[in-house]
């Protein structure tokens, strides 16, 4: 059983896969903000704002790193912290597309699985794990296959997690009787850079 500590589990949010897939919006930057100014609208509303403009490394002093003239590093953002399963906001999703997330939790099984894999999995940052749940050993089979084919993960496996509930009374300790053997299979595995 995995215990989520509060911190880890408010960083959990949601998004449709439509969300992901539509290009990254556009909004007008405003030029009196800068670097790491704090808006503060409400208390509710509280958040640090950093400019969304690539920082260009530009030397000082006329010492400079080798090959940094040209060098330009996305500046970070910090978010309001959004409660655990709630909709991601359009600031998380633009910063998603535009650095990959850092691993990958899919879980439905209504779906083909490798369309939503093929589609989803390009988002994902280089060397960052996934996981993928279904209730069936072949649609995973098949996705493990592609995944293999196109070259696009490594270390995959596929694996059928299996829970034991014991029923503890006085004298006599057995496994539940009623319980279900099936939990369905998970495929993991690491994303690839695919040239």
């Amino acid at each position: 059983m995995v215990l989520l500590t509060s911190f880890i589990y408010s960083r959990i949010v949601r998004s449709s896969i439509s969300d992901l897939l539509s290009p990254k919006e556009s909004r007008p930057q405003n030029p009196k903000q800068d670097v790491g100014s704090v808006e503060s609208q409400s208390i509710d509303q509280m958040s640090v704002s950093v400019s969304m403009e690539e920082a260009s490394h530009s030397p000082e002093n006329g010492i400079s790193d080798i090959g940094a003239e040209n060098t330009t590093f996305p500046a970070l953002k910090a978010y309001k912290a959004t409660k655990a399963g709630e909709k991601a906001s359009q600031e998380i999703l633009d910063s998603w597309k535009e650095n990959g997330f850092s691993s990958l939790i899919i879980a439905a099984p209504d779906l083909d699985t490798w369309t939503v894999v093929r589609d989803v999995l390009p988002l994902l940052s280089n060397s960052a794990p996934f996981a993928i749940y279904h209730q069936y050993l072949q649609p995973l089979a098949t996705c493990m296959h592609n995944l293999q084919l196109e070259k696009m993960a490594i270390g995959l496996q596929i694996t059928e997690p299996w829970l034991r509930e014991y029923q503890v009374l006085p004298s006599r300790t057995h496994p539940h009787m009623q319980m279900s053997a099936f939990g369905g299979y998970i495929l993991s595995g690491t994303k690839i850079c695919s040239s």
